[in-house]
């Protein structure tokens, strides 16, 4: 019976490693798109998406964080908290 339980947790903890780093890999993945979007906006002039402007949508979300004043700092910590992890 103990052999089962831990099998099972040593699975579970393989499978949240795998979920940890496939989500970590896919964040560093939108944040080079993003990134690129911005190069690409900024030296070439033009969407690199139709219909959304990267730069503009940037801008936008920090004056939104900077007017939100104690919520906007806290959610700010939260998404640099997020982007820190390693």
């Amino acid at each position: 019976m103990g052999t089962v339980i831990n099998q099972n947790l040593y699975t579970m903890d393989q499978v949240f490693k795998f979920m940890g780093g496939f989500f970590k890999g896919l964040t560093q993945l939108l944040i080079s798109f993003a990134a690129l979007a911005v190069l690409a906006e900024v030296v070439f002039g033009a969407e690199m998406f139709p219909g959304m402007t990267v730069v503009s949508n940037i801008t936008d979300l920090i004056s939104e964080l900077g007017n939100g004043g104690f919520v906007g700092l806290v959610a700010l910590l939260v998404l640099w908290s997020i982007l820190d992890r390693k």
